[in-house]
């Protein structure tokens, strides 16, 4: 495993490099270029993360000319390491060069004996904003800062950087004001802490725009999502969702809408089916102008798809997406098939508002639910009563994701259209008063932070006030 390869160790750790490369270890993370596993040597425990640069094309030789990631942490290592930052321990680099470049690349580093910060609520937010700013004074700036990047142990209290790819560094004191409240409204997005209110004003906006590049994960291939071939489609699946009952849909999706489910609806647009514990909604093909204009988007499936796996990284309630295939012929799209989980018990909101009174828990819950949909940054053209269901313990879900929009910052004329047309629906139910009207507003507006004021049975702007709560 190791021959071929140069090293660069750490005093003491050289007798244990050849056991801890001779042992399998214990698979942490892998890709086809990266790979972390967990080896247990000698008393002690490490980490080997291996980067297989051959695995990408002209990669290697794109080493010859600057360093390997794992060389770069190591010298990342050894600089935190003078600038008496605390860090995980490096221990080791390895590479495996060739006339063509570097191959491999091998970093060895040590456990900390602690957990990652998320999952230590013992250690108070303002330690870590110590630990942060302490950093920064020091020249030193982890671009990619979140809880996982640090980790922290109690008894004694003590916390370090882990994962130094993207840290950057600088003469002691240089980095600008400007520059640490950015950076400081990286980590704020996953650790709230007590900072200024300009910081979480930062975090907000980059938070709705990190989760929007993570959503996108939902359509690669990584540990939680991943291309599976059934029934003559590519289909991109959520891996812990992929059961055999989900498989032999994705074998037969026309066959599941025809002969193996309940139909919920039928039209030209789509074909919605129910049965086994999932909803499978297949796109027809309407219009056949759509057939040019698909050859240069991604089909409704793909989007809602898309659509629920950030709904659900912003914590907002939509049925989970199990794996989503087009069908195309010389790259016209005819079909498209969104496989999803059932919501159990789901009863739509206007049924429920047809057998009574909402109640003030229901008005309030729905206020807050388009008050963080708008919020997140999300727009809804068809934000109609039937387009949310309540599940078996009365929880509001947000469906038909085929009119979702992630627009960033909703603007407040976009807000009030959608606020309009589920007013619009709602307004046939005599059963809702004034007062659930009242109550849901003003829900909306402590989840949303837009000022409304109440004209009959639709609601107008009275002045655009998108702000953090503190």
């Amino acid at each position: 495993m190791h021959a071929g390869f140069r090293w660069e160790l750490e005093p003491g750790f050289a007798p244990l490099l050849e056991p801890l490369l001779a042992s399998p270890g214990e698979r942490i993370k892998v890709s086809p270029v990266k790979e972390v596993t967990r080896h247990h040597v000698g008393g002690r425990t490490f980490y080997l993360k291996r980067y297989h640069h051959a695995a990408v094309a002209l990669r290697p030789l794109k080493y010859l000319f600057k360093p390997t990631q794992a060389r770069e942490e190591w010298r990342l290592a050894t600089e935190l390491e003078r600038r008496g930052v605390p860090i995980v321990r490096h221990v080791g680099l390895g590479e495996r060069r060739a006339w063509n470049g570097v191959l491999d690349s091998l970093l060895v580093t040590e456990e900390f004996p602690g957990t990652t910060l998320n999952l230590c609520p013992e250690v108070p937010p303002a330690l870590v904003l110590k630990f942060v700013e302490r950093m920064h004074a020091l020249g030193v700036m982890q671009e990619d800062l979140h809880p996982a990047n640090l980790l922290a142990r109690t008894g004694p209290l003590e916390l370090r950087l882990v994962d130094l790819h993207g840290t950057r560094v600088a003469p002691a004191g240089t980095f600008s004001a400007e520059e640490c409240r950015r950076n400081l409204a990286v980590l704020q997005v996953s650790y709230p802490m007590p900072v200024p209110r300009e910081i979480r004003e930062l975090s907000r906006g980059r938070r709705l725009w990190l989760l929007s590049s993570r959503s996108v994960r939902s359509l690669r291939s990584n540990r939680d999502f991943g291309a599976l071939p059934a029934g003559g489609l590519r289909w991109q699946v959520r891996l812990e969702l992929c059961s055999e009952a989900a498989q032999a849909v994705m074998a037969d999706p026309d066959g599941f809408l025809a002969r193996r489910c309940r139909l919920l609806k039928n039209g030209r647009s789509s074909t919605v089916g129910l049965a086994e514990g999932m909803v499978l909604k297949r796109f027809n093909l309407r219009k056949p102008g759509n057939l040019l204009k698909d050859l240069f988007r991604a089909s409704r499936a793909r989007r809602a798809f898309l659509a629920a796996h950030h709904l659900e990284l912003a914590g907002i309630p939509t049925p989970r997406g199990i794996a989503v295939a087009s069908r195309r012929r010389a790259g016209f799209l005819l079909r498209s098939y969104l496989l999803m989980e059932e919501i159990a018990g789901a009863v739509e909101l206007g049924q429920r508002l047809r057998e009574g009174p909402p109640g003030a828990a229901l008005a309030r819950q729905a206020g807050q639910l388009l008050g963080r949909l708008h919020r997140e940054g999300f727009s809804h053209r068809d934000l109609k009563e039937g387009n949310l269901v309540l599940d078996a313990s009365g929880r509001l879900h947000l469906l038909d994701l085929d009119g979702l929009r992630f627009l960033g910052e909703v603007p407040p004329a976009r807000a009030l259209a959608d606020l309009e047309r589920f007013a619009e629906g709602v307004a046939k139910y005599p059963v809702v008063t004034a007062e659930d009207r009242a109550r849901f507003l003003l829900a909306y507006h402590r989840a949303s932070g837009l000022k409304l004021r109440p004209k009959g049975s639709v609601p107008t702007i009275e002045s655009p006030a998108w702000e953090a709560p503190a």
